[in-house]
């Protein structure tokens, strides 16, 4: 029940924390400028943690009979696999361009910052939601992120990046709404 209740605790930090330092230890490399986690990914470890939790009180509340055992061994071990499926799930920024697996995938998808043919940055009041930088690649494939703080870091090198590519990153910004 301790492990349960620090679980509980702990959690909200952790779903914070855990997508993108899992995202940047198993996927970042040599050339690599960053790695980052989509939101969908958040949910996944979010439904990790709540299956460890739930482990941990079928333990306690079943007072620990062979059946709460095989119970919880089940949670954990779908924990495991959520786990698994969100760690899957990245975009990173390279020298040469882009490399990403969508949510839910296990194929990686790369791109070369030549094969970028738009880019668009929507700029949204913080109020009103969340603004996002889309990339139109030369086979039509849309690659959109969400611009929070650390992806504001490396809106310039990506505009350098861009222009070297001649590509210009149109700037669209939203005004508030009433």
């Amino acid at each position: 029940m301790v492990i349960g209740v620090g679980l509980i605790i702990l959690g909200p930090f952790m779903v914070f924390l855990l997508p993108n330092f899992i995202a940047n230890s198993l996927h970042f490399r040599a050339g690599s400028w960053f790695v980052f986690t989509k939101t969908g990914v958040y949910g996944i470890y979010a439904a990790a943690f709540v299956l460890l939790i739930a482990a941990c009180f079928v333990l306690y509340l079943m007072s620990l009979v062979r059946k709460s055992w095989y119970i919880g061994g089940v949670l954990v071990i779908l924990s495991a696999f959520f786990f698994y499926l969100g760690s899957l799930h990245y975009i990173m920024l390279t020298d040469n361009g882009f490399e990403y697996r969508p949510l839910l995938s296990f194929d990686v998808k790369g791109y070369e910052w030549g094969d970028v043919e738009d880019a668009v940055f929507r700029s949204v009041p913080s109020k009103d939601g969340d603004s996002t930088l889309t990339f139109t690649f030369d086979d039509g494939t849309p690659l959109e992120m969400k611009v929070d703080r650390l992806v504001f870091k490396f809106m310039q090198p990506i505009e350098n990046r861009l222009s070297y590519e001649n590509v210009e990153v149109e700037k669209i910004l939203i005004p508030p709404k009433d």
